[in-house]
């Protein structure tokens, strides 16, 4: 009885071996490569899985675990990323001031253009006009010559300002 005793296994020797083979059975599939395929049926529906369906008309690897995984944008210091928004806040202030300046001379154009009309139509009309004489300081009313350059430089004003 001895003798059957030594050649048969304990129960504790089988736990010894089966325990290492198991750890590497649970270790297999974390470093099988992962492969996603683009599978394509004879509808043309598209699907990706590790493994395509029955039916697959087409099917492409998607991506390729041989690749290396694509590196991370380098971190940007502190003073990088403080110069960077103050660059970002002085264009904007620029582009800010541009447009307030741009909308100014744009409601500077529209209030000479509206001055230079009224002053065209009141020509137009025959509405009595009057200059003062510099050195007198005395009215003058316009006369047709007078009225009449006056006219067209008006005229000259409307076209420049009223675009």
């Amino acid at each position: 009885m001895d003798q059957e005793l030594q050649h048969r296994p304990t129960r504790s020797g089988r736990h010894v071996f089966c325990l290492p083979a198991l750890a590497a059975l649970c270790l297999l599939p974390a470093a099988a490569p992962a492969q996603i395929y683009e599978c394509v049926n004879a509808r043309g529906a598209r699907e990706f899985a590790q493994i395509c369906p029955p039916g697959t008309v087409r099917q492409r690897q998607v991506t390729r675990s041989d690749e290396p995984p694509q590196a991370a944008p380098e971190a940007k210091s502190a003073a990088q990323q403080d110069a960077e928004f103050r660059k970002r806040l002085q264009d904007r202030q620029d582009a800010e001031a541009k447009a307030a300046e741009n909308r100014a001379k744009a409601e500077e154009a529209e209030r000479n253009c509206t001055q230079a009309r009224a002053q065209m139509k009141a020509l137009l009309e025959g509405q009595r006009m009057q200059r003062i004489d510099p050195d007198t300081g005395e009215r003058i009313n316009l006369g047709d010559e007078e009225r009449a350059a006056d006219a067209a430089r008006q005229q000259k004003l409307v076209e420049l300002w009223c675009k």
